[in-house]
């Protein structure tokens, strides 16, 4: 999979999981202020599609998960510099410094 895709992919699922539960609550919301005005119709619409805006939510978690762990696997690997091993001279060398 490319890069950019993987990246367009943890961007969108990202905004969708900050932006899920504001949604959730203006439609919730609204709900509450339709049934207080007597809509109860409308309000129950409303509890529908906040609770499908939910599984929305928790299908955006998900997937995010999952396109994060593509993302890490379609890296490629960093090299690990080798050390090179200080004989016990030069470390003593080092501690005392100049002069």
């Amino acid at each position: 999979m490319n890069r950019q895709h993987l990246r367009r992919g943890l961007t969108w699922g990202v905004v969708a999981i900050l932006l899920g539960p504001l949604l959730i609550a203006v439609v919730l919301g609204l709900g509450a202020l339709l049934a207080a005005l007597g809509d109860a119709s409308a309000a129950a619409v409303c509890g529908r599609v906040a609770l499908v805006l939910g599984v929305v939510v928790v299908t955006a978690v998900v997937a995010t998960t999952a396109v994060s762990a593509l993302a890490i696997l379609a890296r490629p690997p960093r090299r690990r510099r080798k050390r090179r091993r200080r004989s016990r001279g030069e470390t003593i060398e080092r501690l005392a410094g100049p002069g």
